[in-house]
């Protein structure tokens, strides 16, 4: 059995988790990931700013609203703004 090394700056090792492209997003995640307010990560999701999934919502239920990581990702990438430049 062959065991790999893993560099000493890699963020496996530091306790720091990967966020997988894959996943669907609570709020409370994109709230962490944008550095935002709950409240703005909510209205976000629910105003179209953002791509969402919605699931749910039938007979009395709440619906969930969720967002791919992948394009949580991409819209950050999208609205990035360059600093403006210095005089």
């Amino acid at each position: 059995m062959e065991t790999q090394k893993i560099p000493p700056n890699s963020a496996v090792g530091s306790g720091v988790q990967l966020m997988p492209d894959d996943r669907l997003l609570r709020a409370i995640e994109v709230q962490r990931e944008l550095c935002v307010s709950r409240a703005t990560a909510y209205r976000l999701m629910t105003d179209g700013s953002l791509p969402v999934y919605r699931f749910g919502g039938r007979r009395g239920q709440r619906a969930m609203v969720r967002v791919s990581a992948k394009d949580l990702k991409r819209w950050l990438e999208e609205h990035k703004q360059d600093p403006p430049n210095a005089a």
